[in-house]
């Protein structure tokens, strides 16, 4: 009889031990941005320089609309689906229908537009387009040079910009390029203004002159910031899995928590990992939560702009993109506090029912 409690007391520490450490629950390191914030370099003298010559803006497309009145947007796409903060003092319209894209919109101006959608008119670019095409017939620098005024502000793009985030001049507007380095073919586009890109120093800047200083939200709209990010991390992932013919996934209230708990702690108690102090590992974290999933992973992120660069940087990472574009997954959480990114993927139990939170997540 002793011999069989044995047995069965070892048979219940390997299970314990597959659960935990079985390749069902995939994390990865903390994704960290590449440009640190507010390391803006100041360079002796003062901002009038020979600025870089400019091609000429595209008349077609959505670039069209930055530097535009919100009005001509609305006549033309219509009322956006909803309208959120940003951290940025603008506002993000966000539009779902058939052609999905986002415009920051401040003082009722567009000062960015963006899409990774297929069928958006992205001119002179187009999504899906192979990098080479962009290579042979754009002009791309490893110094861009942005004049404000007096002030002169130089974005370095090191190797791996230069491949994964193209940053192209036109006449008073700027184009992101988002590649997917790993597929070679152009994601998504943000077509943006001077004065928002040089706010948002998505790259290496020195400057002569004076700097652009940004306010930051107050602790409530931060929240808003925060759940307004939750959102775009998940619609955007999904564009990508779809583009990617993976399935689409859905959105979970408990996950959405999870994740949500999980950037909180990052971000308070200072540290960038999986493995919370308090609870543990994802496998852990989910068990805790009562959450039943047949297969599990996480990506984590800190330091980004926004949403769109969080999302692109996780795809251009070997291991995050394979989390990312897992078919194996059907739901998804997101969560955001302050510059701490986290998402969390499951593939839910069959003939599990999903829980409903409270109202909208």
């Amino acid at each position: 009889m002793k011999v069989i409690w044995k047995i069965a007391l070892l048979l219940g520490i390997v299970l314990v031990l597959f659960y935990y450490m079985d390749d069902r629950v995939q994390e990865n390191d903390l994704l960290e941005s590449p440009v640190k914030r507010s390391t803006a370099i100041p360079v002796p003298g003062n901002g009038t320089g020979s600025p870089m010559p400019q091609t000429s803006r595209p008349e077609d497309g959505i670039s069209s609309f930055v530097g535009k009145d919100v009005d001509l947007l609305i006549e033309k796409m219509g009322k956006p689906d909803r309208i959120e903060p940003s951290l940025y003092g603008y506002d993000w319209w966000i539009y779902l229908g058939q052609i999905q894209f986002m415009a920051g919109v401040e003082k009722q101006k567009v000062n960015q537009i963006y899409s990774s959608a297929i069928n958006s008119d992205v001119s002179p670019f187009e999504v899906g387009q192979d990098v080479k095409d962009i290579y042979r017939f754009s002009i791309v620098e490893t110094e861009v040079d942005v004049q404000i005024d007096d002030n002169m502000y130089t974005f370095s793009l090191n190797s791996e910009d230069v491949k994964n985030r193209i940053l192209v001049t036109f006449k008073d507007v700027y184009a992101q390029l988002y590649i997917d380095g790993i597929d070679g073919k152009l994601e998504g586009v943000r077509f943006i203004d001077p004065l928002t890109l040089v706010t948002h120093q998505p790259y290496d800047m020195a400057y002569r002159g004076e700097m652009i200083s940004k306010k930051y939200p107050s602790s409530t709209v931060q929240a808003e910031v925060d759940r307004a990010m939750e959102r775009q991390i998940f619609e955007l992932s999904n564009i990508i899995r779809e583009k990617h013919d993976v399935n689409k996934l859905e959105r979970n209230y408990s996950l959405n928590i999870l994740a949500r708990e999980h950037s909180k702690e990052m971000a308070l108690e200072n540290y960038f990992s999986n493995d919370s102090p308090q609870v543990g590992n994802l496998a852990e974290r989910l068990k805790e939560s009562s959450i039943e999933h047949k297969q599990a992973g996480e990506n984590i992120a800190t330091n980004y702009v926004d949403a769109i660069e969080v999302v692109h940087g996780w795809l251009n990472s070997p291991e995050h993109r394979k989390v990312l574009l897992e078919e194996g997954f059907t739901h998804i959480g997101t969560g955001a506090y302050g510059r701490y990114y986290t998402q969390d993927f499951i593939r839910m139990v069959e003939d599990k029912k999903e829980e409903k939170g409270p109202g909208t997540f």
